[in-house]
C-alpha cells in the first residue's frame, strides 16, 4: 500500500483479504458534488480507474460501521459504491443521534427500495406510527444484536462480567461560578432569540430538518423550536456564534479556566464546527473581555469578577467532588482504579493538575499520544503497579482501548452524543474485567447540562425502539410485514 494510494503488486493477486481504513476508501473513490448534496443520489462509478471499485469483491465488511452515518459526507458515498456480493455492517450504536444514521446503512447494505432517500423519508423517516412499524419489521429482519446482558438458549449468559452501576452526582455550583454562568447564559439567549426573531417571518414555510443545529440549540435554553429550519441564506457566523457560546456554558460547568483558552480545533470538530481564524477570534474568550490595563479583575458583561477565580489552580466544584470521590475509592481499596475521561483536553490538563497536587499517580491518552505509547500506557495502567488514573479525551480514548484495570470511570462532562459516552464506558466494562464496575456522571443543577441529560435519554429511547427485539431469531417476513412495508 503507498503513501499516495493503494497499489497492488501481482505478485499478492492472490491474496484473498484487503485490509483498510475509512480515510484510504474516501481518498481512493471520487465523489462529486450533487453526491454531497443530495443524500441517496444515484451513485455513478462509471469511467473511473480507481482499483477498489474494479473489483466485485466477495464480501465488504465496515467495522465500526457508524463512521458512515452521514449519508452526505465522502466516507460514507465512497463505500457506498464498492461493488460487492454481500455486504455486512458491524456496529454497536447503529443509531447515534437521529433514524438518518440508519439510513446510511441501509444505503451501504443495498436495502431495495428503502436505501432510496425520498421513499426513506415518505415511508419510514416520517414520524408516523406506520413508519415506525415498518422500521422494526426491517431491523427485526436484518440486525443480529448481541448484549451483554444477553443468555443463551441454556439461560446461561452469553458474556460472564461483574456487576455495574451507574451513579449520577447532582452538583451546585458555588456562588461564583453561577454568577459567572449566567452572565453567559444571558448572553447566548439573546443571541439565540435575536436568531429566531429574524426568522419568524419565514415560519412555515417549510418543514422541519433534522440537521439544523438550531433546533438543538433551542431545545438547550428552553425556547420553542425554530420554525424555519433552513439557514443556507442565514449568515453562517450566526450559527457557530451560538454553538461555541453554548459550548462555552458547558465549559463553564466543569471549570472556569476552560473560559481563558480559545476553542480548540479539535474540540470543535466534536462539537460538528469548523471555525474560520476570524471566527475563533470572535469567539467569548476571558482575553476580550479583559480591561485595557492589567487587573487583579475582569469584567463579563459590566459584572467584576477577581481574576483568580478563572485560574486552573482553584478547586472548581466539578474537581472537588471528583477528588472527594476518588479520595473514598483509595481508602475504601488501593487496589481500585479509575479512568476520568473528559471531550475538552484543557479539562484533563487542569484535572492532571490537582491529581498531582493530591499525591495521585495519573497517565494521560489524548490525541497526542501516538500508538505505541498508548499501548505502553494501558498496560501500564492494567498492571498492579501502573498509575492510580487514566484521563483520556472522549474522542481519542472512546475506542478501541482496554482498560479493565480500573473499575471506577468518571464522565465530567456531558456530550450531545450519548453512544460517545457509551463506548468510553466500554473501555473498562469489557471481557476481562473482573471486579465491579461504578460509571459515574456529573451534572450541575440549573445547568444546560441538565437539558442535555434530557436529550440523551430522548436519543438512547430512539435507539431502544429501533432495536428491541432484535436478539430474538427472525425467520421469514410474514405476508402482514410485507403489506406494512409497502403500504398495502
Amino acid at each position: 500500500m503507498g503513501q499516495t494510494g493503494i497499489h497492488v503488486p501481482e505478485s499478492s493477486l492472490h491474496m484473498t483479504v484487503v485490509i483498510t481504513t475509512y480515510s484510504l476508501v474516501a481518498k481512493e473513490i471520487p465523489t462529486n458534488k450533487q453526491e454531497a448534496e443530495i443524500p441517496g443520489a444515484n451513485l455513478s462509478v462509471e469511467g473511473t480507474s480507481t482499483p477498489l471499485l474494479r473489483i466485485a469483491w466477495a464480501r465488504i465488511i465496515l467495522d465500526e460501521a457508524h463512521n458512515v452515518k452521514n449519508p452526505r459526507v465522502q466516507t460514507s458515498i465512497a463505500v457506498c459504491k464498492l461493488q460487492a456480493c454481500a455486504r455486512w455492517a458491524v456496529t454497536g450504536t447503529p443509531i447515534q443521534n437521529n433514524l438518518l444514521d440508519m439510513y446510511s446503512l441501509l444505503k451501504f447494505l443495498r436495502c431495495s427500495p428503502f436505501d432510496e432517500f425520498n421513499l426513506w423519508r415518505s415511508q419510514v423517516d416520517n414520524g408516523s406510527k406506520k413508519g415506525g412499524e415498518r422500521l422494526s419489521i426491517l431491523t427485526k429482519s436484518l440486525l443480529l444484536r448481541r448484549t451483554k446482558d444477553q443468555v443463551d438458549s441454556t439461560g446461561r449468559p452469553l458474556v460472564i462480567l461483574p456487576q455495574r452501576k451507574f451513579q449520577l452526582h447532582h452538583l451546585k455550583l458555588s456562588e461564583d461560578e453561577e454568577t459567572v454562568y449566567n452572565v453567559f447564559f444571558a448572553r447566548s439567549r439573546s443571541a439565540l432569540q435575536s436568531y429566531l426573531k429574524r426568522h419568524e417571518s419565514r415560519g412555515n414555510q417549510s418543514g422541519r430538518s433534522p440537521n439544523n443545529p438550531f433546533n438543538r440549540v433551542a431545545l438547550e435554553f428552553g425556547s420553542e423550536e425554530p420554525r424555519h429550519p433552513e439557514a443556507a441564506d442565514s449568515p453562517r457566523s450566526s450559527t457557530v456564534h451560538i454553538l461555541s457560546q453554548l459550548l462555552r456554558l458547558r465549559q463553564c460547568c466543569c471549570h472556569l479556566s476552560l473560559l481563558k483558552s480559545a476553542l480548540d480545533p479539535m474540540e470543535l470538530k466534536g462539537e460538528g464546527l469548523i471555525l474560520s481564524l476570524e471566527e475563533q477570534l470572535s469567539a467569548l474568550t476571558l482575553s476580550e473581555l479583559h480591561d485595557s490595563e492589567p487587573s487583579s479583575t475582569v469584567s463579563l458583561n459590566g459584572t467584576f469578577f477577581k481574576m483568580e477565580l478563572f485560574e486552573d489552580t482553584r478547586e472548581s466544584t466539578k474537581i472537588s467532588s471528583l477528588l472527594a470521590e476518588l479520595e473514598a475509592i483509595q481508602r475504601n481499596s488501593a487496589s481500585q482504579k479509575s479512568v476520568i475521561v473528559s471531550q475538552w483536553t484543557n479539562m484533563l490538563k487542569v484535572v492532571a493538575l490537582h491529581l498531582k497536587k493530591h499525591g495521585l499517580t495519573y497517565a494521560t491518552i489524548d490525541g497526542s499520544v501516538n500508538p505505541k505509547q498508548r499501548m505502553d500506557l494501558v498496560e501500564a495502567f492494567n498492571h498492579s503497579r501502573g498509575p492510580q488514573v487514566m484521563l483520556i479525551s472522549l474522542l481519542a480514548g472512546g475506542v478501541g482501548l482496554n482498560l479493565t484495570g480500573g473499575n471506577h470511570l468518571f464522565l465530567l462532562d456531558m456530550h450531545w452524543n450519548p453512544s460517545l459516552e457509551d463506548q468510553a464506558c466500554d473501555r473498562i466494562y469489557r471481557v476481562g474485567q473482573q471486579k465491579d464496575v461504578v460509571i459515574h456522571r456529573f451534572v450541575c443543577e440549573g445547568t444546560v447540562e441538565e437539558k442535555i441529560l434530557q436529550l440523551q435519554e430522548k436519543k438512547k429511547d430512539l435507539a431502544k425502539q429501533v432495536l428491541s427485539g432484535s436478539g430474538e431469531s427472525v425467520t421469514k417476513l410474514t405476508l402482514a410485514d410485507l403489506r406494512v412495508l409497502f403500504g398495502i
